[in-house]
């Protein structure tokens, strides 16, 4: 019994740090975009 709820627990440790690491991405993937057009508009 103990066994099925420490995976249990990994599963959704291991789909929490999944998640997160998502959602870092795709603020980085914004941030990058963000930085390019401000880029582009000072150069004009």
């Amino acid at each position: 019994m103990w066994h099925i709820l420490f995976e249990l627990l990994l599963v959704s440790a291991g789909m929490g740090i999944g998640v997160v690491l998502v959602c870092i991405l795709q603020v980085g993937k914004k941030t990058d975009n963000h930085l390019e057009e401000m880029e582009r508009s000072n150069e004009k």
